[in-house]
């Protein structure tokens, strides 16, 4: 297993639908990198797209009610285009949003990867964040994010079906 802890994990930035492709496009050329995730979508209200070397691609889908959908416009809304998080990997997230309580702090429920049987999830063992402030008009995140080509994927952990 991989786990990146007590540095950044990764930075996402928040774009509008119509320039997400574009903007992926370019990363891929600046870094010579392929991404390897595209996901989330209209029902899950929001596009994530990610390469594992930390960088990641997020604009609103679907219905603009949803609650994604509705927190990626209000922050276009409220500050445009940009980075959206700088993801600080920890071992315990929980733990994360308790400590930033304690200091005052109002951290985000908690963010999970949607339901999906994409074959990049076959890495992922664990994927959850949470936002615990706003530092300079950017969102400082926490992360645990388990990465494993061998292991059972979560959709399998979830399922309760263990990998052959």
């Amino acid at each position: 297993m991989t786990q990146i802890t007590n540095r950044i994990d990764h930075v996402a930035w928040m774009c509008r639908p119509e320039n997400h492709d574009a903007y992926v496009e370019k990363l891929s050329k600046i870094y010579d990198v392929s991404f390897e995730a595209d996901d989330g979508g209209p029902d899950y209200g929001l596009r994530l797209t990610w390469w594992s070397a930390g960088l990641e691609v997020l604009s609103p889908a679907g219905d603009p009610d949803l609650p994604l959908a509705k927190m990626c416009w209000d922050y276009l809304g409220k500050r445009g285009e940009g980075l959206f998080a700088v993801v600080m990997g920890v071992d315990d997230v929980g733990k994360s949003i308790e400590h930033a309580r304690e200091q005052g702090f109002t951290p985000s429920p908690l963010f999970s990867l949607p339901e999906t049987d994409k074959p990049w999830l076959r890495r992922v063992q664990e994927c959850t964040e949470s936002v615990l402030d706003v530092f300079l008009d950017q969102n400082l995140a926490v992360g645990r994010i388990i990465t494993d080509g061998d292991g059972p994927s979560l959709a399998e952990q979830r399922a309760g079906i263990a990998a052959g």
